[in-house]
């Protein structure tokens, strides 16, 4: 007896991977994140042109190798605090991947992961409820 096939995936196109605020996170790659880095750029100092720091191979090792090590969300969130933090100069007028990894996410990470890991240890202490640990009127009277 044959063994049953299972259903083909779904294909995701450029242009899905491109979505980055939409893209789920298991399907992030080097695309979505020049995506991200092009778009922000645009959203915060108004670059129309992204210009890769030395060129979009350079890149795409990079953020290939920090997709790899840490995940797309940790990544995702280093790459927001990122923005938030950097200053464009007339000499640097935008944020390029090359320098955020080269430069910023050793910096940022640590506290990304660290983050991270303080979330899932109170998430499975606590429950994701914070209500979970409030006593009640009664309970407190008990107390004393």
């Amino acid at each position: 007896m044959p063994r049953a096939k299972k259903p083909p995936k779904p294909k995701i196109t450029a242009d899905q991977r491109k979505d980055w605020r939409n893209l789920p996170l298991e399907h992030w790659n080097v695309l979505t994140l020049q995506q991200m880095f092009t778009d922000l750029n645009r959203e915060h100092y108004g670059v129309e042109t992204y210009v890769p720091m030395r060129g979009y191979g350079f890149e795409q090792g990079v953020l290939k190798r920090a997709l790899t090590d840490y995940g797309a969300s940790a990544l995702r969130e280093s790459i927001t605090r990122a923005f938030r933090e950097y200053r464009p100069t007339p000499q640097y007028p935008q944020l390029t991947a090359g320098f955020m990894v080269a430069f910023m996410l050793t910096r940022i990470m640590p506290v990304v992961l660290a983050e991270q890991v303080r979330a899932e240890k109170q998430a499975e202490c606590c429950g994701d409820n914070a209500d979970n640990n409030v006593l009640t009127d009664d309970e407190i009277i008990d107390l004393f």
